[in-house]
């Protein structure tokens, strides 16, 4: 498929969840990542760029979007048009399913103290590394079984910053594709 639309990105995303019978207001971790995994791996945008134009990140970070403070555990799916001709940066389509959780004593005991992070893979070959590294997180062993607060797909453009295509694994820090 194309994504001269970018539109298109999250009415496919849409489109996925609705064939499977996922709604999100359901969604578990596991399940949310699972799908996004499969989402990630079946469904093809032919106008990405051939290296480094698909992308699939986790992240984890504390949020306060109006409802108070909350954890928030994001899967996003990053594709950068072949029409990037800048050295700088590039437009990149960033679809992000949110999963929200309260602040309760799991977050204070387990997860605060690990930190937050941030992982991404660019290609099939490093997707078992990408998903053990998420799936042994402190948020993500916590969590797992939990019921989120909120759950949301959001869809928007942000600017690739060339030479910072990957989270440094050593930081595990925060980057600009999931900020």
């Amino acid at each position: 498929m194309l994504l001269k639309d970018s539109s298109q990105v999250e009415k496919e995303s849409r489109f996925f969840f609705r064939s499977r019978s996922l709604k999100l207001s359901s969604l578990t971790l596991p399940i949310a990542f699972d799908a996004m995994e499969e989402f990630w791996t079946t469904s093809r945008f032919s106008d990405v760029l051939p290296e480094n134009g698909d992308r699939i990140a986790c992240y984890e970070d504390v949020t306060e979007h109006g409802r108070g403070t909350r954890l928030e555990i994001g899967l996003v799916r990053l594709l950068r048009p072949s029409s990037s001709d800048s050295k700088l940066s590039s437009p990149v389509n960033r679809l992000r399913l949110r999963l929200c959780y309260r602040w309760d004593m799991d977050v204070i005991a387990h997860v605060l103290p690990a930190g937050t992070w941030a992982f991404a893979c660019w290609d099939f070959p490093e997707f078992e590394t990408f998903k053990r590294s998420v799936l042994n997180t402190a948020g993500f062993s916590a969590m797992q079984d939990k019921k989120s607060a909120e759950v949301n797909a959001l869809f928007d453009m942000v600017s690739a910053v060339q030479n910072e295509l990957k989270p440094a694994a050593e930081a595990r820090q925060m980057w600009w594709g999931v900020l």
